[in-house]
């Protein structure tokens, strides 16, 4: 009897019974796999989407998870926070301060020392003197070496010049104004008077350029004191290239306090000198400014 037989029990013949075998058994086997792969695959597919952003679950040497690790250890370090510059108030725009000029005038060098009779000279001041003649005229012996030099620069053109009176002590100062006040006296002027009119002649003591030293009067050798003389013309054109300005010039006397004097000399320094004569202003004046 085949396999594909059964036997029933009963009084008749026994006889076989056929068992219709399944058709088609591999292709079903064929879709049960391909549905089961589809399943797994879209479970698959659906984990990954669900796991993607997470940390991977991996055990770490202490059976913690990787992602427990890596939180104690970025919780262990201080969190670092970015500065954000401070933004500063814009500065109120303010108009620039002037920067001082510095002052062309040496106000305080001793060449620059203003004298007259509204500024008498200070009291203990004090210099060297120095001879510069042979009827012993002397100046400020830190002026004589100009002095001279102007003296040969004019010789040099046929000139000749001499001292008429130069540096004089406050003593000999007082001899001279006494002697201008007696004479007005003389003339009939009462005292306070002649005091005032001889001003306008000889200074007070202490008041006079002679005492500095810096100052000299100079004339012809020959003894004349004329504007017009060749010395005078020469010296007035060529003094300040050696540091001399002339002092009390014509139409400033009401300034100076003193009448116009062709032969009254004032030792400024050369570079103060040619800016006193290009101005064409007195020393008060240049003083003032």
């Amino acid at each position: 009897m085949s396999a594909e037989t059964r036997l029933y029990p009963g009084d008749r013949e026994p006889r076989a019974i056929k068992i219709r075998k399944p058709k088609h058994t591999a292709r079903n086997v064929i879709i049960i796999i391909v549905a089961a792969l589809i399943v797994v695959g879209a479970g698959g597919a659906f984990a990954w989407m669900y796991f993607r952003n997470e940390p991977p679950l991996l055990s770490g040497a202490n059976g913690e998870s990787s992602s427990e690790s890596s939180s104690e250890e970025i919780s262990s370090e201080p969190e670092q926070i970015e500065e954000i510059p401070a933004v500063s108030e814009p500065e109120s725009k303010s108009e620039p301060k002037p920067v001082a000029e510095e002052d062309p005038i040496p106000r305080d060098e001793w060449y620059m020392i203003l004298v007259n009779k509204e500024k008498p000279l200070p009291e203990g001041y004090s210099f060297e003197t120095k001879v510069v003649d042979g009827y012993g005229h002397s100046v400020d012996a830190r002026i004589a070496g100009d002095l001279e030099e102007m003296f040969t620069a004019g010789e040099a053109e046929g000139l000749s010049f001499a001292v008429y009176t130069a540096y004089r002590t406050t003593e000999k100062q007082r001899e001279i104004f006494d002697a201008e006040v007696k004479s007005l006296v003389a003339e009939g002027l009462d005292e306070a008077a002649a005091e005032k009119a001889a001003e306008e002649f000889a200074a007070r003591p202490g008041t006079s350029e002679h005492n500095t030293g810096l100052a000299l009067d100079i004339v012809s050798a020959y003894g004349s004191a004329d504007e017009n003389s060749a010395e005078a013309k020469w010296l007035f054109e060529h003094a300040w290239e050696y540091g001399f300005i002339l002092r009390y010039p014509k139409g400033k006397e009401e300034i100076t306090g003193f009448e116009y004097e062709p032969w009254h000399y004032r030792y400024v320094g050369r570079e103060q000198a040619k800016l006193i004569f290009e101005s064409g202003l007195c020393l008060e004046e240049y003083l003032a400014q």
